[in-house]
């Protein structure tokens, strides 16, 4: 029981009647609890401590007049730093244009590269016996010498007229020992010297040599010349740059015959194998449709003038050329009797009957130079046509495109008589050059002129 409920009045009932206040005494036993309940209070709130007082919040600014902001001046810096930067490009252009004189001249580091010495080649000796010959009936001048030397790379021929400075006429390659120079003119003399030349440089001039050109008017010969032929082996200068062989060693290939003997019979001259010249690349065949065929070097032109090979042109590269024709013999007349009718002027002695190696019998004109063959009612011509040159360049091969004509339905004759029968270069068109023939251990050198019965070895 609560001790202050003893003290309590009582509730008055609604009922009761109004009575006078009455005053309740709290029993002395009760004293001391009070004040003990009151210090424990008090020992809690001093063992919770206090909490710090919040912050109070800012008092709020005192909002400010508008004040009218004063005019500012504008800053100077801008132009002075303009003027410092302008002042610096100028001063720095000044001193980049006066470098030199302000900070002197830099020189150039120079790296010198290593250089290694090239031997000096010393040059080559001077040709000897120099010689010059004019033709006979012809407008040109051969010249000879002896190479000296086996070091150049080259000759420098040089041509003066008699009274005249030299000049140089043409450049020959190594090893050249002689040239036939067809640039003179009748009635002039012409002096020579020849220089060998090689990396060192040129060796000193020869001695000079002199040649006098006839003043006659030359006249073209019935059997013309044939052309320069160096090593005398039946092929000219000219035909051994088609052929590909040596023009100083009469026999390329070493097999025992003349170069010009092997071309002449249809052999390779260049090489032992393939031992037929049509075998090689050297040749080719040309044919007409019309039934003829004929072998020519491969590295000249042929072209049929008319398509079915009634008219046709071998061309040499070097002015001269060969023609084809095929004309009409309704009369059958014998090769010698057609080319009599066509030419009155021409007598039969003045012509030359001719069997081919493949058997076909014809005529050679006066000159040569025209070979005619009958073929049915037909009459086969092959010319060669040298260019007005005073010389044959392609004799040989000529007569080996003679030897290797095929008409397609002629008549053959199997065993030609030896009074017909070409024996070897130089036998269509004289020579007036030396030829040499190579048996098996002998050398025989023999000259001819007009049809010469030339020394040769059949292969």
């Amino acid at each position: 029981m609560n001790p202050f409920e003893a003290t309590k009045a009582p509730t008055e009932a609604p009922s009761s009647p109004k009575r006078s206040p009455e005053i309740v005494v709290m029993p002395e036993k009760y004293y001391g609890v009070a004040l003990k309940m009151d210090a424990r209070e008090m020992e809690a709130k001093e063992a919770t401590p206090t909490p710090a007082p919040a912050t109070p919040p800012p008092p709020p600014k005192p909002k400010q007049a508008l004040v009218p902001m004063a005019e500012e001046k504008p800053s100077p810096w801008p132009y002075i730093a303009l003027a410092l930067i302008i002042l610096l490009l100028i001063g720095g252009g000044f001193a980049y244009v006066n470098r030199e004189a302000l900070f002197g001249k830099k020189e150039p580091i120079v790296t010198t590269p290593l250089v290694t010495e090239t031997p000096v080649k010393s040059p080559p000796q001077t040709p000897a016996n120099i010689m010059a010959t004019s033709v006979s009936g012809t407008q040109a001048i051969t010249l000879t010498w002896l190479d000296a030397t086996n070091d150049e790379t080259g000759f420098r021929l040089e041509r003066a007229t008699a009274d005249g400075a030299f000049a140089i006429l043409t450049n020959l390659p190594a090893n050249s020992t002689s040239f036939l120079d067809v640039s003179v003119s009748a009635g002039l003399s012409y002096r020579y010297r020849i220089s060998a030349v090689n990396e060192g440089g040129a060796s000193p001039a020869s001695a000079e040599a002199l040649a006098t050109v006839a003043s006659a008017q030359p006249v073209t010969p019935s059997l013309p010349p044939g052309g320069l032929d160096s090593d005398s082996d039946g092929l000219s200068d000219s035909e051994e740059l088609v052929f590909s062989t040596d023009p100083r060693n009469p026999d390329t290939d070493r097999d025992g015959f003349l170069d010009g003997n092997e071309v002449f019979h249809l052999y390779n001259p260049a090489a032992q194998a393939p031992v037929k010249i049509l075998d090689t690349t050297l040749v080719k065949s040309f044919k007409g449709s019309i039934g003829w065929s004929i072998i020519v070097p491969s590295a000249w032109t042929s072209s049929m003038d008319i398509a079915d090979g009634e008219r046709a042109s071998i061309v040499t590269g070097q002015g001269e050329r060969f023609l084809i024709e095929v004309l009409p013999n309704t009369q059958q007349l014998s090769a010698k009797d057609w080319y009599l009718t066509k030419s009155p002027t021409t007598t039969a002695d003045m012509l030359r009957s001719l069997t081919t190696k493949q058997g076909l019998e014809g005529i050679l004109s006066p000159d040569r130079l025209e070979a005619v063959f009958t073929w049915g009612e037909r009459v086969f011509i092959f010319k060669y046509n040298p260019d007005s040159k005073p010389y044959i360049n392609y004799r040989t091969i000529y007569e080996m495109m003679l030897n290797s004509l095929e008409l397609e339905g002629a008549p053959v004759q199997m065993i030609p008589p030896e009074e017909s029968l070409l024996n070897g270069p130089g036998d269509v068109v004289g020579a007036t050059t030396t030829t040499t023939a190579i048996t098996e251990n002998t050398v025989t050198t023999t000259s001819t002129v007009d049809i010469p019965n030339v020394t040769t070895t059949s292969p």
